[in-house]
């Protein structure tokens, strides 16, 4: 194991961490979501941008427009937003729980790249959370926000899909692509992408703005500038099935806040299908592993349960899909 791979580590549980407390910023500031995840992209993209700009002028580069890491910004926003809006409808624990399904769902969209069905294993496991949701749709009793449960609940499956669009998008970049580019990319897509739902808000959602700001600022700068620096790195290093090991930390962080901070209790119904979608999560994590090449392919292998030590013919991605 190389210090890179140690650093993305640490890299990728902190930022879980980090979105982990993110309930915490977003209820105390009792902002709108359509604020709050405004604020979380806009602040980045002010500090991120003109770091950005001064770093590539001295070294006399240029910000080139990269489309991947665009597309993924747009992907990470709306994962913000629908995550945010989950947290205001359900409990923290389920709202972050349901977004942490990305890594399962980026393995159906690597199944779309290769033209055929899941591995049974990758069929069995994305069962798995399926029925560890449907638990938790059907026992949904408390709700954090006293709103709609089965609303929240769809916000964060939403938020999970928007999710695995990013991390796939994420894999495809080449290595050339800049931690700082890919950043600046993906926060001004996300700025612009949410100044929409910002724009078509009634006059409603700028209310509590003068008591929540310091809240607001806390998420632009440690769930937005923090997390997304933290992720991307950790995205070069490590593959989202190993990423997905990390997110089980984010729901039952959120979920030990839930309970300790805003009263809120899973069911024993809820509880179990928590449970299931938090192994299914951890089980892919550790079947699968990724590596990749210095040219920018993806490489995706998966061992052989029978050896141990070999694994079977790898399938190779460029940024095309091919």
């Amino acid at each position: 194991m190389n210090k890179g791979y140690i650093q993305a580590f640490v890299a990728a549980v902190i930022a879980a961490l980090l979105m982990g407390s993110l309930c915490v910023f977003v209820r105390e500031s009792a902002c709108s979501a359509q604020l709050c995840s405004f604020a979380r992209f806009s602040i980045g993209l002010l500090l991120i941008g003109t770091a950005g700009v001064i770093l590539i002028c001295r070294q006399g580069k240029s910000l080139r427009f990269n489309t991947a890491a665009f597309i993924s910004g747009i992907g990470i926003s709306l994962c913000i937003l629908f995550y945010f809006m989950a947290i205001q409808q359900t409990s923290a624990g389920i709202a972050a729980l349901l977004p942490a399904t990305g890594p399962l769902f980026s393995a159906v969209w690597i199944s779309l790249l290769q033209h055929h069905l899941p591995p049974r294993r990758d069929g069995l496991l994305i069962l798995t959370a399926g029925l560890g949701i449907v638990l938790v749709s059907l026992f949904a009793g408390h709700s954090g926000s006293g709103q709609n449960n089965a609303l929240g609940i769809t916000y964060g499956l939403l938020s999970g899909l928007f999710y695995s669009l990013y991390i796939m998008l994420n894999r495809l970049m080449k290595p050339e692509v800049t931690l700082l580019q890919r950043t600046f990319w993906q926060s001004c897509a996300g700025s612009l992408v949410l100044l929409v739902p910002l724009c078509a808000s009634d006059a409603s959602v700028w209310l509590h703005v003068s008591e929540g700001w310091p809240w607001l600022l806390g998420i632009g700068i440690c769930q937005g500038v923090g997390v997304l620096l933290l992720v991307a790195y950790a995205m070069r290093k490590l593959s989202s099935l190993e990423f997905g090991i990390v997110s089980c930390l984010e729901p039952t962080e959120a979920a030990v806040i839930g309970c300790v901070l805003y009263g809120e209790n899973l069911q024993a119904g809820q509880l179990c299908g928590f449970m299931l979608v938090l192994i299914a999560i951890f089980a892919k994590a550790v079947m699968y592993r990724k590596v990749i090449e210095p040219t920018g392919a993806l490489v995706l292998t998966q061992e052989n349960p029978e050896t141990n030590n070999q694994s079977q013919p790898a399938e190779l991605y460029t940024d095309d899909g091919k």
